[in-house]
C-alpha cells in the first residue's frame, strides 16, 4: 500500500542518513588523530612569569547571588596577569542589545573597551557571542560594537572582525609576559569537527594555570601538549571540560547532545568523567575550578569529592586569584585564592 511504501522509504532514508553521519564521524576522528601532533612544537621559549593571575567570570551559567548579575550557558572570563587585561571568550548572547557579557561587566565595573587582548577558545556559539557571530565566523561582545579597535584577537581557526586585529593561532605563542596560547587541537564531535585552543599563565613559584573553554579535545591531549610545550608543572585547571553527566532534569540537554564526542546514543557518562578526573589528578593540581556552563550537579559533586578544598565551581562575579607561593621548598607553599 502507498502508506506502507512511504514508511519503508522513510525508514530507509533515515538509515542511509545515519550511516552517512557515522562514516563522516569515523573519518573525522581518524583525521583529528592524525593531524594534531604536527601542530605541536617541542618547546616555547621566553614565556616569562607573573606574580599573580586573576580570573573573573563575566559569563557563566551560575552567578553570585544578590548582585544583579545574570547567568547564561556560555563562557567569558576576564584574565588579569602582570598588567595584562585579557578577555577569554565572549559568551552566548553577543547579538543582543544588552548581552549578559555587557550587563555583567557593567555591574562588576569592568571596562570592555580597555583590553590588551582577546582569546577565543573555539568557534562555538556559546563562546563567540551567539548564532550570528558563529555564522559570520567572528565574535561579538554585544550588538553594539564594544570591542576595542585594533585589539589583538588570538583565534583557533580562520575568523574575521571589523574592529579587532585577528591573529590565527598556528602554534604555541606568547601573547603577553607570562601568558601563552597553546596550539589548537582538533576533535571530531558527532555533528562536526572543532579545533580548540587553551590559555596558560605561568605564576612565579606556583606553576601553570591552564584555562579551557570547553575542553573538547581529549584531556590527555590538552595536558600532554601543555607539558610538551612548556617545561613547567600544571598546578591549576580552570574552565569548561564538557562533562554534562546525567543531564536529565537540568537545562544541559543541548550540551549533552550537540557537544558529544560519541554517537548520540552513547551519552557522556560517569566513565568519561572518571577519565578526566584521573588525568587531572595525576598532575597533582593545587586548584581545579570547573565551569558550570556544561557541567551538571553530578559533575560538581564528583569533582568536589575528588579534589576537596582544592575545588571551586565557577560563578559570575566570583573572582579567582592565584599568587606566587610564599615558601621556596618544592612542596611547601600554597596559592592565595580569592
Amino acid at each position: 500500500m502507498p502508506w506502507t511504501r512511504a514508511l519503508v522509504g522513510g525508514a530507509a532514508g533515515t538509515a542511509a542518513a545515519l550511516a552517512g553521519l557515522m562514516v563522516r564521524y569515523a573519518a573525522g576522528v581518524a583525521r583529528a588523530d592524525r593531524s594534531w601532533p604536527v601542530q605541536v612544537e617541542p618547546g616555547l621559549r621566553d614565556l616569562g612569569e607573573v606574580d599573580e593571575v586573576s580570573i573573573l567570570p563575566l559569563v557563566e551559567r551560575l552567578t553570585v547571588d544578590g548582585r544583579g548579575l545574570v547567568g547564561e550557558p556560555g563562557v567569558s572570563y576576564l584574565v588579569r596577569a602582570g598588567g595584562t587585561r585579557l578577555l577569554f571568550d565572549s559568551g552566548l548572547s553577543g547579538g543582543r542589545a544588552r548581552s549578559a557579557l555587557a550587563h555583567n561587566a557593567g555591574v562588576l565595573g569592568v571596562d570592555l573597551g580597555d583590553l590588551d587582548a582577546v582569546v577565543i577558545s573555539h568557534l562555538h556559539l556559546d563562546h563567540v557571542g551567539g548564532w550570528r557571530a558563529l555564522r559570520q565566523r567572528t565574535f561579538a561582545f554585544s550588538a553594539e560594537p564594544l570591542e576595542p579597535r585594533g585589539v589583538p584577537a588570538h583565534v583557533p581557526t580562520p575568523m574575521q572582525h571589523l574592529r579587532a586585529e585577528v591573529i590565527p593561532t598556528t602554534g604555541p605563542r606568547v601573547v603577553a609576559p607570562g601568558i601563552a596560547v597553546l596550539p589548537p587541537l582538533p576533535r571530531m564531535l558527532f555533528l562536526g569537527p572543532i579545533a580548540e585552543q587553551a590559555l596558560v599563565v605561568n605564576v612565579r613559584g606556583f606553576g601553570l594555570v591552564l584555562i579551557t573553554g570547553c575542553g573538547h579535545p581529549q584531556i590527555e591531549r590538552i595536558l600532554g601538549v601543555t607539558e610538551q610545550v612548556l617545561d613547567v608543572p600544571i598546578r591549576a585547571v580552570v574552565g569548561g571540560l564538557h562533562l554534562p553527566v546525567h543531564p536529565a532534569g537540568t537545562p544541559l540537554i543541548p550540551q549533552a547532545v550537540l557537544g558529544n564526542p560519541h554517537p548520540p546514543w552513547q551519552p557522556i557518562g560517569e566513565r568519561d568523567a572518571a577519565h578526566v578526573l584521573d588525568e587531572i589528578d595525576a598532575r597533582g593540581p593545587r586548584l581545579v575550578a570547573l565551569s558550570g556552563h556544561d557541567s551538571t550537579p553530578w559533575t560538581y559533586d564528583a569533582f568536589g569529592r575528588r579534589f576537596g578544598d582544592r575545588y571551586r565551581t565557577l560563578r559570575v562575579g566570583d573572582e579567582l586569584r592565584v599568587s606566587a607561593a610564599v615558601a621556596a621548598g618544592p612542596t611547601a607553599g600554597s596559592p592565595a585564592l580569592g
